[in-house]
């Protein structure tokens, strides 16, 4: 029964923060460590984490950002599995023990993620969302992130690997997953056992600036010059910058950058046309469309 370690990062979210705390304490599986670092929260959050009478380690620190207050709870932890859970997230009871028992079935398997809910910021549910049956394909050629919340993956592997990029604050966990991957298969749990919070304060619903809005292409780009990629890898290139380019234009085009959007969808139809004829990007242009929610 291997111990668990779960790190919650924690920036101006106490709203929802007791729900993501109750959640991992509340797990069936016994053996879980409970880690949650704030990020220099403004808010009521220090005064929250003090008062909570749960059973779980507390860290605060300066505002570094989610992937360098991952990072430090990651370093702090003891587990032989460790996971994390947005602030705003939640796992089902049932979670760990469901995930665990997967990854002792497969133990060649380096991450196990599940299905999950999406709800809204009243916890009301919206949709189930089944995740795809792992293939390294549709992780790098189609860039597509597979893992969502309730993901854990082995201690051994992150020691490897190392954690997230401080550098990236948009898809640090996009790049983190393209490195693991390299070490071992993905495999999925097909229950919904997390919950995916959408709200306005939601990194879902911001826009971001130029900068970040080209993180798809520092990935992809770090990623394929990494030594010893196989030969399918690398036949995925132009797919998987096409792919990465549409997603930069997304990120472009919700921000209001209309130009950029069209440079970036247009650099993807050079690499390979059949991507912008995909469902994904006619996702992307009916969220570009639509009316942007208020703060």
């Amino acid at each position: 029964m291997p111990r668990v370690s779960i790190v919650i990062p924690t920036y101006n979210t106490a709203q929802y923060l007791p729900d993501a705390i109750e959640s991992v304490l509340g797990q069936s599986y016994p053996n879980v460590e409970l880690i949650v670092v704030d990020d220099g929260s403004t808010d009521h959050t220090p005064t929250l984490l003090e008062q909570h009478p749960g059973k779980f380690i507390r860290y605060r620190q300066a505002n570094a950002g989610q992937s360098a207050a991952m990072n430090f709870g990651w370093e702090k932890s003891s587990g032989e599995l460790l996971g994390y859970l947005s602030a705003d997230d939640r796992l089902h009871p049932r979670a760990i023990e469901a995930i665990v028992d997967a990854m002792a079935q497969a133990p060649d398997a380096a991450l196990a993620y599940p299905d999950f809910c999406v709800i809204n910021e009243d916890s009301k549910q919206l949709r189930i969302v089944e995740t795809p049956e792992y293939e390294e394909r549709l992780l790098i050629a189609n860039f597509q992130c597979l893992p969502g919340p309730g993901a854990l993956f082995r201690r051994s592997v992150w020691e490897q690997v190392g954690g997230w990029n401080t550098e990236l604050r948009n898809i640090p966990d996009m790049d983190f997953f393209l490195r693991f991957c390299q070490h071992g298969r993905f495999i999925r749990v097909a229950q919904p056992l997390a919950d995916f919070r959408i709200h306005s304060g939601s990194t879902t619903y911001n826009a971001c600036n130029p900068e970040r809005a080209d993180e798809p292409l520092r990935v992809i780009r770090s990623f394929y010059n990494t030594q010893g990629l196989s030969s399918s890898i690398l036949r995925w290139k132009r797919k998987a910058e096409a792919n990465a380019f549409m997603l930069s234009g997304f990120m472009h085009g919700y921000s209001g950058r209309y130009a950029k959007f069209m440079a970036r969808i247009g650099r993807a139809v050079t690499l390979d046309p059949t991507s912008v004829l995909s469902r994904k990007m006619v996702s992307y242009l009916l969220t570009i469309c639509r009316p942007k929610p208020k703060a």
